[in-house]
């Protein structure tokens, strides 16, 4: 269900992605989440689950929208 996650590290938000490792640091969780929701979309997907990591180690879960094409 979870293919990609968000950690948080030194201040920076990593995005990871499961198989591939990690895919970039972010200034904000906002950022690494908006990565996340271009990262290798399909297009029948209307919405993607990130796990996110806090600097205290605490979980959360976050549900990314696909991004909008015009």
């Amino acid at each position: 269900m979870f293919d990609l996650t968000v950690v948080a590290k030194g201040g920076r938000w990593v995005l990871v992605d499961d198989e591939a490792g990690e895919l970039g640091a972010y200034a904000s969780r906002a950022d690494a989440l908006e990565a996340a929701g271009t990262y290798e979309w399909c297009p029948y997907d209307e919405c993607r689950y990130v796990l996110i990591q806090e600097e205290s180690g605490e979980w959360e879960e976050a549900l990314v929208e696909a991004p909008v094409f015009n």
